[in-house]
């Protein structure tokens, strides 16, 4: 990872690893096991649309929202035509993940167990193609949008677009990516993350930050972490 400030990397390695483990757990379902199967389908699709849920397609539609708001509206004004590539792939995952909620409720309202091991083979297909996509885009998003913000601002102000990114989420939801995010960086990420969190504008964020990276990184890589910035726990 560069020393340049990367708004998107972080958050996106969580992404990746929330797909992967869910891809995993799709796939091994035994969707004959309706109790078990339908706890499955749930952390998928319950409470798609509400911004408090942690569902992981909410989690996803989330994502995307925030960047539109914080991220998207300061670039538009210097590349109106990448920050529209990204919308319209953005309108897209949208209509994967509906797509997806449609098999969920299928699935969870079939009883008859054949029925269920064919509509359980559909999900993890349509799941399939939307993680493809996904992925797929969060790489695009880091192509294309990445070196345009590197060219057009400064690492402060990137530090500041940042605080007001993460300030904005509420807590509860910016914990849970963050239990996502941080154990899937890597010691060099980590370190230029946390420099920029500390040198950079006051977020209301920081502690939690710190608490967080303690809270999930193995002992060994918060020690790390914290001798080289240095970091200590509030």
């Amino acid at each position: 990872m560069s020393e340049r400030e990367n708004l998107f990397r972080p958050v996106h390695k969580g992404i990746r690893a929330m797909l992967y483990q869910l891809g995993r757990e799709l796939q091994t379902t035994d969707f004959t096991d309706v109790p078990a199967s339908n706890l499955v389908i749930d952390r998928l699709r319950s409470g798609l649309g509400d911004t408090a849920s942690n569902c992981i397609l909410c989690l996803l539609k989330d994502h995307s929202s925030h960047e539109e708001r914080d991220l998207f509206a300061p670039l538009r004004r210097q590349d109106p035509d990448v920050v529209d590539l990204m919308m319209r792939e953005h309108a897209e995952v949208s209509s994967r993940i509906g797509t997806v909620l449609r098999q969920c409720s299928e699935l969870a309202q079939t009883t008859e167990l054949p029925r269920r091991i064919e509509l359980g083979d559909r999900l993890n297909e349509e799941a399939n193609d939307l993680f493809a996509y996904y992925l797929t885009h969060l790489n695009r998003e880091e192509s294309t949008i990445v070196p345009v913000m590197w060219e057009r601002f400064t690492d402060d102000q990137l530090r500041e677009l940042r605080a007001r990114f993460y300030d904005a989420v509420p807590l509860a939801r910016f914990e849970t990516w963050m239990r996502w995010t941080l154990p899937a960086m890597n010691a060099n990420e980590l370190t230029v993350l946390f420099r920029g969190l500390k040198n950079g504008p006051p977020s209301e964020r920081f502690a939690d930050w710190v608490r967080l990276a303690h809270e999930t990184l193995e002992p060994g890589r918060w020690k790390e972490l914290a001798d080289r910035i240095p970091l200590s726990l509030p």
